[in-house]
């Protein structure tokens, strides 16, 4: 009974972890798309600048 239960015990440990796991990992796309996004816009300005510009 005692390794059913350890067993059972580890099995929630893990599957905690790896819900843990996904959460950080979701949250670490969403972040890196919102970096992506805001280089995007500053390229963006900085070429509009570059237009605009003398040069």
């Amino acid at each position: 009974m005692a390794t059913s239960t350890s067993t059972s015990t580890l099995d929630a440990g893990i599957g905690s972890a790896i819900s843990a796991f996904k959460s950080a990992q979701n949250e670490a796309t969403a972040q890196s798309l919102q970096v992506a996004t805001e280089i995007t816009k500053i390229n963006g300005v900085a070429n509009a600048i570059k237009k605009i510009g003398p040069g």
